[in-house]
């Protein structure tokens, strides 16, 4: 691993310096401001220094420190009965019941659907069949697929059935809230958060730029992803093609300053780094920032690559702060949406934006009920 310092007169510089000699993916240790070195650095203005190593295993905690591994106690405190070692046969036997378990539960699943879906008619069953492709929860495939057959008229054809199911479809994604501002509106602050790679940089570039030409309004942008070199860059990039300001936070109070900075503007967007929603102490850090800043809205930005449950945990891990609306990402990247359909039903968020690409200030759109309905019943050709 190699550590370096640079100093200059401004973050940007030290980045630079540090961009060519360690590469853009070099992590950010620690930044602070210090004196030039010498009685006339009392005098003269404050110079910022970075410190940066060149290890991409390098795990950054909010404290710049190492993770500790716990080990287990060799003595165990007096009173305390050991645990009875278990051999390589009983852990088998164990794992095997634990599947038994999980593969009746799964054939109890299985009869149940089959009772429920008994009786209705072919056309129906297909559409429930394509939901099911597509990654739609089973229960809400059920659900959807009773609703159709209520509202069917006993002469129906399959055009007939699929433009119910489409109907019915739309009831489960009507909140959809783009971000829109009242006239005379000044500083609107929003925060954009989620986990690690969903593209939360790009997908502020995106809403800026767009912000920006379409609806002719002042935007600002503030990033407190100082952790790696090429993010802060990256948006920085992006600021100065589409003309609008940036500011570098690092501390609390460069966030607040930044806010005063920019408060006249119609609307400044906070980008915030990519975390693990599982590590308690950078949800604590970014926690502290929501709380100082009192963002007016603040939106999660979720990938549609990703799982169904493993997308509900994490809106969950972010939810400790007020999540107000909800951005999938990725779209281009898959042919199986029931996700969206499945997270809205379980956590009731609004959706605001699918982005469906890399280009910007492109590849973003407000999504159509009547569009993902129909995404989600492709599968019939």
């Amino acid at each position: 691993m190699k550590i370096k310092k640079y100093v200059a007169r401004d973050f940007q510089t030290a980045l630079q310096m540090a961009k060519q000699e360690l590469g853009p993916d070099a992590i950010i240790l620690q930044t602070r401001q210090v004196r030039p070195r010498g009685l006339k650095g009392w005098f003269a203005p404050r110079e910022v220094e970075v410190t940066v190593a060149a290890d991409d295993t390098l795990q950054v905690n909010s404290d710049r420190g190492r993770q500790r591994t716990l080990k287990p106690d060799p003595d165990p405190p007096a009173g305390c009965s050991p645990i009875p070692a278990v051999t390589a046969s009983e852990l088998v036997l164990m794992e095997e019941m634990q599947q038994m378990k999980a593969m009746m539960a799964e054939i109890q699943t299985r009869l149940f659907e089959v009772d429920r879906l008994k009786g209705m008619a072919e056309p129906v069953r297909h559409f429930y069949d394509i939901l099911i492709q597509n990654n739609v929860d089973r229960g809400i495939a059920r659900e959807i697929a009773a609703s159709v057959e209520a509202r069917l008229p006993e002469s129906g054809d399959e055009r007939w059935v699929r433009d119910v199911c489409l109907h019915t479809l739309q009831e489960y994604m009507q909140d959809i809230a783009p971000i829109i501002l009242a006239p005379g509106t000044k500083g609107h602050l929003i925060f954009v958060v989620g986990p690690t790679g969903v593209g939360k940089t790009t997908t502020i570039a995106k809403l800026a730029a767009n912000m920006t030409f379409l609806e002719n309004k002042q935007v600002a942008l503030i990033t407190l992803d100082t952790y790696r070199i090429s993010a802060a860059e990256q948006l920085r990039t992006f600021a100065d093609i589409i003309g609008i300001p940036i500011n570098v936070a690092f501390t609390p109070l460069d966030l607040q300053g930044a806010l005063e900075q920019f408060k006249e503007h119609d609307i400044i967007f906070v980008d915030t780094a990519g975390r693990s929603p599982n590590n308690q102490e950078h949800m604590a850090e970014l926690c502290h920032y929501v709380e100082i800043a009192n963002p007016d809205e603040i939106i999660l930005v979720l990938s549609v690559t990703t799982n169904t449950q493993d997308l509900i945990n994490i809106y969950r891990q972010f939810a400790v702060m007020p999540i107000n609306k909800l951005i999938f990402t990725k779209l281009d990247e898959t042919c199986r949406y029931g996700q969206i359909i499945n997270v809205l039903n379980e956590i009731k968020r609004p959706l605001a934006y699918f982005t469906t690409g890399q280009n910007v200030p492109d590849d973003i759109e407000v999504p159509d009920p009547v569009g993902i309905a129909s995404m989600l019943l492709k599968g019939d050709g």
